[in-house]
């Protein structure tokens, strides 16, 4: 059953085998394997559920329905803006449905470093094969390619780069565009459509209006969990839930989790907790054509520039470039200038092609809570990764260049236009300030890294805390470092090992 809690009442007392904290990628999946082991599970949820009927396709609905602080969410210093997801499905409503692997060569560094006894190679290849089966993931056809990715294309080609198509997890695409804000037409395979029907038909009970506010502890031992149910609206506080349990699995995202574990003074003697967050920080290039692009139609993004993506190493260069693109509300906050000049960009928006460069990051951020409902994001790029995301800037410009664009517009504080026959040396040493550019991350992870040593890392590889007995975490924040890649493939792998590894863990 699901239930909203802002209908139950002022106070609600509930009790379950396992409560899980959100309802994302990790928390579906490790609350529908566990609910189908056999344990009562309630999943509680900050957002509201909601269906392909709700999907209007209009940003001043949607943002504030699918995304954390109306999809405002910065660090302290606003100098990065991070995009999560909230509602039953977390950022699988939302996403482009990228659909990639964590590379061999990066888990083997885990394994190498964290140790990681339960997640052998042969576990990895298992869960991922599951996870593409249960999501239909496929390579998208060159048939549905928009204009914006095939201008993609033509720069890697025009300049010997590497690159090729992508894969995704849609079936009956109808290339709308509006993936952004929600799939209208049930066509995303996302946490909802392909996992909320198991974890109901196991038993499981979804309470949405559910902000969790802190773990409830004794002896070391998960005894609960205190909430806030919350207006779906307005996110103001309006009454109470406590549910009694003896295991909790944490999946409120990087941010989130981490947030709710030091507000609940969990025991961390590693110190790791919420001091290890990566980000996947990216940077935008737009290009304009004479011919209109039209990016905003058609399947996001389906061809990668991998030109300066070596993930194999650990000296080579790390960035990921993809086309991207915002309807109008979106790009007008992008769209970097005041006045005409501003008026100026987005009356071009029908000609533009945006790129980003996002980098595989080395720099640990922190999160922290703050009060009772809400939390602080630290992060700014160390000296390396502003090296990388120059390199970013560089390769977004030359790529545009190379498949035809008339100009090129780096969009700092003050907009830097570039032409053609102009000299791109200088943009590999472009001297990224806070405040000068704008930075976005989509990727939040690694905020409660999983190890074998206690000492080193506050959670095993199976996602149970090593110092709280009937504390699990099942999201990205379980990732030793940075994936480099899109994670949604990989979060659900974690919900899966998880889910199954709490009912055979004996309390």
């Amino acid at each position: 059953m699901i239930y909203d809690a802002a209908e139950l009442g002022r106070s609600v007392k509930l009790k379950a085998d396992l409560l899980v904290v959100g309802s994302g990628a990790g928390g579906l999946a490790a609350a529908t394997v566990a609910a189908e082991a056999g344990l009562k599970t309630v999943i509680l949820e900050a957002g509201r559920y909601l269906t392909a009927a709700d999907m209007t396709q209009r940003e001043e609905q949607m943002l504030p329905w699918l995304f954390d602080d109306s999809g405002g969410r910065t660090t302290r210093d606003r100098a990065v803006k991070v995009h999560q997801g909230r509602g039953v499905g977390g950022s699988t409503l939302h996403n482009l449905c990228l659909c990639k692997r964590i590379p061999a060569k990066l888990r083997e560094r885990w394994r190498a470093d964290a140790g990681l006894e339960h997640l052998p190679e042969a576990a990895w290849d298992a869960l991922y094969d599951e996870v593409e089966q249960l999501l239909s993931v496929s390579s998208v056809p060159q048939e549905q390619w928009n204009r914006h990715n095939t201008l993609l294309r033509e720069g890697c080609q025009a300049l010997g780069y590497r690159g090729g198509g992508l894969s995704h997890n849609r079936t009956g695409c109808v290339g709308s565009g509006f993936c952004e804000v929600g799939c209208a037409y049930g066509a995303k395979n996302n946490g909802p459509k392909v996992l909320l029907r198991r974890f109901i038909a196991a038993g499981g009970e979804l309470v949405t209006s559910a902000l969790a506010i802190r773990l409830l502890l004794r002896r070391r031992a998960i005894v609960g969990l205190e909430a806030s149910i919350v207006d779906p609206r307005t996110r103001a506080p309006l009454g109470t839930i406590e549910v009694q349990t003896p295991r909790v699995c944490v999946s409120a995202s990087a941010t989130g989790t981490a947030a709710l574990l030091l507000r609940s003074e969990v025991p961390d003697p590693s110190g790791v907790t919420g001091n290890n967050l990566h980000l996947h920080p990216a940077v935008v290039v737009a290009g304009d054509f004479d011919e209109p692009v039209r990016a905003w139609e058609g399947i996001p993004q389906t061809y990668e520039c991998t030109e300066f993506l070596d993930l194999d190493s650990e000296t080579g260069h790390r960035a990921w470039i993809v086309p991207a693109f915002a309807h109008p509300i979106g790009t007008a906050t992008m769209v970097p200038g005041h006045g005409e000049l501003h008026r100026a960009l987005l009356e071009r928006y029908e000609h533009l092609a945006v790129l980003t460069a996002m980098i595989h990051d080395r720099t640990k951020g922190q999160v922290e809570p703050d009060g009772d409902h809400g939390l602080t994001i630290r992060y700014w790029p160390d000296d390396e990764d502003r090296g990388e995301l120059a390199l970013g800037l560089y390769a977004c410009a030359k790529l545009l260049f190379a498949a035809g664009a008339r100009k090129v517009v780096i969009p700092s504080r003050v907009p830097r236009v570039l032409w053609p026959d102009e000299d791109l040396e200088p943009l590999r040493s472009f001297d990224l300030q806070r405040g000068e550019i704008d930075l976005v991350a989509v990727h939040p992870m690694s905020s409660v890294p999983m190890g074998d040593d206690p000492a080193r890392a506050p959670v095993t590889s199976q996602g149970q805390h090593h110092h709280t007995a009937g504390l699990w975490v099942a999201d990205g924040s379980l990732f030793p470092t940075s994936i480099g890649v899109p994670p949604q493939l990989s979060i659900y792998a974690m919900g899966l090992h998880v889910g199954r590894a709490i009912p055979q863990t004996p309390r």
